[in-house]
């Protein structure tokens, strides 16, 4: 075999192995990548529904034994949000007092508020008084979970067309200039003739009026 007759060999048997090399390479599977999950901030808002009766009374119940009873009055005695802005639904509760010497001792298991006055030290329950009882939910269970003890008993807070704002809401009908800034979703209502709202100051309820 001449030298010319050998090099063509070797050329032909090199471009046999790299076409063979190709075809292996665009026959091989590819290689699947397990889809990344993504990892949660802040737990889940459990969208907005309206709770039983069995499931309002059995909050109150939980949280205020039977100190004060659900004003009954009312045909929609309760607003839900998520007034402390934790991801996890809340519910505010039209209540009256019912035993005045619990609702008044200095050993409860809630926070006893007036929202507009933030700096008043200590202060009574009288019978005719309509208080606002808002519970705190708890995780994605919201307000319905066992544990959703974080409780506070408002005076001087129960008006007329009581309703849940969100900031978006707020922002919408033009009010959001003229409000301090919000932590979470806010009760709006008219009290003693002037419009306002009750929102949550981080450690508080507050009053704010909007007209």
């Amino acid at each position: 075999m001449n030298r010319a007759l050998l090099i063509i060999v070797c050329l032909a048997f090199c471009l046999a192995m790299l076409t063979a090399c190709q075809r292996a390479t665009e026959n091989k599977p590819p290689v699947s990548q397990a889809p990344s999950n993504p990892i949660a901030t802040e737990t889940p808002r459990q969208s907005v529904s309206s709770p039983t009766e069995a499931e309002l009374r059995a909050a109150v119940k939980r949280n205020y034994e039977d100190v004060v009873t659900i004003d009954d009055s009312r045909p929609t005695p309760f607003m839900i949000g998520d007034f402390n802005g934790d991801s996890s639904e809340d519910i505010a509760v039209v209540v009256k007092p019912r035993k005045l010497s619990d609702l008044n001792s200095e050993y409860v298991n809630w926070i006893l508020e007036d929202p507009h006055h933030l700096q008043q030290a200590s202060m009574n329950v009288s019978k005719n008084d309509l208080l606002l009882a808002v519970i705190h939910g708890h995780k994605s269970e919201g307000w319905r979970h066992e544990f959703a003890r974080q409780t506070y008993l408002l005076k001087n807070a129960v008006g007329t067309d009581l309703e849940t704002m969100s900031l978006k809401q707020l922002r919408s009908s033009g009010e959001s200039r003229l409000l301090p800034a919000l932590k979470g979703d806010v009760i709006r209502e008219k009290l003693n003739g002037s419009g306002g709202i009750i929102y949550w100051t981080g450690g508080k309820y507050a009053w704010h009026p909007t007209s």
